[in-house]
């Protein structure tokens, strides 16, 4: 009698010990007895009874899964491979456990159907430059479906979209094109600016004859300090640039130094003996470069 007894004790021992499980902080677990969900059971040690009640576990830890590469049709019917990731966790692990047979691999076909269709009515394009867009909008429809099950979606992300050679070739071509068209706008943008800056200049020049005459002269000056023979248009009459030097000579006489006007003259004749004072000094300037040019033309 006693042996029953030591072994009946020690069955039930064992028995008891056999329910004991730990169940981490990350986990969430449901005791169904019977085959009946009769409760959520806390992190921690509990127990169970085998064969009258079960526990399931399930990690409520964000998960990562690759969807695996597949052929896409896009909207103008080209064939792309898209090679995506999603993640996601369980929210509702009542709903994960009785709503869906394997949420897990529910989750990733679910992701794969809708991530076909939604690459199908895109243009490629778009795919190709708007892919965040496209991410967000099947990540929306699979956590329309997802939530039924307790899931809920993290992310979609569109991880590479391959092209069949023949395709990356036309593209390559078009950014090349693309590259071509700003340039040539900017470098027609840059010219247009460069003409309103000239006529703005010759605008400027053409209400100071002076300064125009000044370019002339620098023109001529420049012409002395190399070898390089230049056909400079001289045809202007001589008297024009004679006056034209002798109202430079005279600005730039005011501008240095003030009128001297003699005791007992008049402001006017101060003006009009300046005036003649100049166009002699321009009169002997011009005399000068035109010597210095003879000479440069006969030893030529």
């Amino acid at each position: 009698m006693s042996l029953i007894l030591t072994l009946l004790a020690t069955f039930t021992v064992a028995y008891l010990a056999s329910g004991l499980r730990q169940i981490n902080q990350w986990e969430a677990a449901l005791r169904f007895t019977l085959g009946k969900l009769t409760g959520r059971v806390s992190p921690g040690i509990t127990m169970y009874l085998p064969g009258l009640q079960e526990l399931r576990r399930i990690d409520m830890r964000m998960k990562n899964r690759d969807l695996l590469r597949q052929m896409v049709i896009t909207r103008d019917n080209v064939t792309t491979m898209v090679d995506a990731v999603v993640y996601y966790r369980v929210v509702d692990p009542e709903k994960a456990t009785l709503a869906v047979e394997n949420y897990e691999t529910a989750m990733k076909d679910r992701a794969k159907v809708v991530l076909r269709d939604v690459v199908g009515e895109t243009r490629l394009d778009e795919l190709l430059a708007h892919r965040e867009e496209v991410a967000a909008k099947v990540r929306a429809q699979v956590e329309a479906v997802a939530e039924a099950w307790g899931l809920h979606v993290e992310m979609i992300g569109l991880q590479d979209i391959a092209l069949p050679p023949q395709m990356q070739e036309v593209l390559a071509k078009g950014a090349i094109a693309e590259r071509d068209r700003r340039y040539v706008i900017i470098k027609s943008e840059a010219d247009v600016e460069s003409a309103k800056n000239f006529a703005e200049a010759a605008s400027i020049l053409a209400r100071s004859p002076g300064a125009m005459e000044l370019r002339r002269f620098e023109a001529l000056a420049n012409l002395s300090q190399g070898n390089t023979k230049v056909i400079f248009d001289l045809a202007k009459p001589y008297d024009d640039v004679r006056h034209t030097a002798a109202a430079m000579a005279e600005a730039a006489v005011t501008e240095a130094q003030p009128v001297r006007v003699r005791e007992g003259q008049h402001p006017v004749d101060a003006e009009a003996q300046r005036e003649a004072e100049a166009a002699l000094e321009a009169d002997a300037a011009l005399e000068e470069q035109r010597t210095a040019r003879r000479g440069r033309m006969g030893g030529a």
